[in-house]
């Protein structure tokens, strides 16, 4: 299944009711493979795109701003995903994941979100988070929770940690500025 936008200022989806209303999802997948989602812009939902138990897709090029709470959200055995160049802005989180693992970021930008830019929590164990910007959050730029994550080549200014690891063991952490 593939959701391709022209462009994701161009595309974009806005949902009806307050970002703070549980259940409003701009992009909502469950027990899906090989989804391809690509240039969509989402705004003002509670959580902008969410992938639970979705493996082996690619989430690329797309944004996702002014969201209550997540603006990317991978959760529930969600694994070996991609997230390439995506924008996450003025969110609570920009792009979150829990209990997913061996998934790739790359190339993605955080900033303005009022907690962390880029989060690895609750057994989101072996990811690869590499060449993302994370300027300008609240929390952290990047916030590791959990074990076996690669996180380097990332640009954190302005964060009020640029990365943080508060647990979990193996992880490795290198070249980020």
């Amino acid at each position: 299944i593939a959701i391709i936008g022209k462009d994701s200022g161009a595309t974009v989806i806005d949902p009806p009711g307050a970002n703070s209303l549980a259940g409003l999802h701009g992009i909502y997948a469950d027990t899906q493979t090989g989804l391809r989602i690509q240039n969509i812009g989402v705004t003002g939902a509670k959580e902008g795109i969410t992938l639970v138990n979705v493996d082996l897709s690619t989430i690329t090029s797309d944004s996702a701003s002014s969201c209550g709470d997540r603006g990317i959200n991978a959760v529930n055995a969600s694994g070996s995903n991609t997230f390439s160049f995506n924008r996450t802005d003025g969110n609570v989180y920009g792009i979150y994941l829990e209990n997913s693992s061996n998934n790739t970021l790359n190339g993605n930008s955080a900033s303005l979100n009022t907690n962390d830019g880029i989060a690895l929590n609750l057994s989101a164990n072996s990811n690869t988070v590499t060449g993302n910007a994370v300027s300008s959050n609240t929390g952290s730029g990047i916030s590791v929770g959990t074990a076996s994550n690669t996180i380097s080549g990332n640009t954190a200014t302005l964060n009020a940690y640029g990365v943080s690891v508060t647990s979990g063991s193996g992880n490795t952490v290198s070249g980020n500025t």
